[in-house]
């Protein structure tokens, strides 16, 4: 293999993020997108304690700083979930993740889990990447991206409006768009702003990937494009709640730029 291939495949994994960098400045490519769709697992090989704060230290190949995942245990005769974590440092081939209570899929009928991690335990990202809420501001941009990515579970945003609705909200928030994803098992939320696509790990609201956008229809719908039309059923926390997203571009635009 001569230096010119080498090079070529250097670059190819550069543009698919390989490094854990965020991509900015090019057109989405399926390519991309799939990878970070894919789980990656990998085992604790160390842990930490910094102000009272749990880490853990694993091998990586692709994640990024601000991803989310969760720590496995075999236990012989079946797997259970230790924790959840985020990860806070990236350095080459090595990660390092805070250690936080499991909240995904969270049920109160169901025991929680009353372990800590182990080195050896396992460390799996993105298993929750294959489903995504999309957040747009009319129906062709809405439309035009679930069909980008076939290969991605779009959950329908009357979900998301129907959540948002049942806590007295009706701007999607850094505190509301987790719990929303928690509740559907959703890893991913898509961002249209009027020039750029935003793609955030919804467990943590960490912008993973960011690309220009062009959009042909400007119309807007708040706070995003749904089927349904929710008022808060009157409720005075709804009456009382933020409606930045009225100005649809303005908010989300902000959103995508923090």
């Amino acid at each position: 293999m001569n230096k010119t291939h080498i090079l070529a495949i250097l670059m190819l994994l550069i543009n698919m993020g390989l490094f854990g960098n965020i991509i900015y400045g090019q057109q989405p490519t399926q390519d991309f997108i799939k990878n970070i769709t894919q789980p990656e697992i990998s085992e604790i090989t160390e842990i930490t304690k910094q102000n009272n704060e749990d880490f853990i230290v694993f091998s990586n190949i692709s994640l990024q700083v601000g991803e989310s995942g969760i720590i496995m245990r075999d236990l012989t005769s079946y797997e259970t979930i230790v924790a959840s974590v985020v990860i806070t440092k990236v350095e080459h081939t090595k990660a390092t993740a805070k250690i936080l209570p499991f909240t995904q899929l969270s049920q109160p009928y169901l025991p929680t889990p009353n372990m800590t991690p182990q080195v050896g335990d396992k460390v799996i990202f993105r298993s929750f990447n294959n489903k995504a809420f999309l957040i747009a501001p009319n129906e062709e941009s809405y439309k035009t991206i679930i069909a980008q990515y076939p290969f991605i579970e779009f959950v329908s945003s009357d979900l998301l409006m129907g959540f948002l609705n049942s806590q007295g909200k009706h701007d999607p928030t850094q505190k509301t768009l987790p719990k929303a994803c928690n509740e559907y098992g959703v890893g991913l939320v898509f961002i249209v702003g009027s020039k750029q696509l935003g793609i955030f790990n919804c467990q943590s609201i960490t912008r993973i990937a960011q690309y220009p956008n062009t959009l042909s229809d400007t119309t807007t719908k708040s706070p995003f494009y749904t089927r349904t039309n929710f008022e808060g059923g009157g409720s005075l926390t709804y009456s009382l709640s933020s409606k930045k997203s009225k100005n649809y571009f303005l908010y989300y635009d902000t959103l995508i730029g923090n």
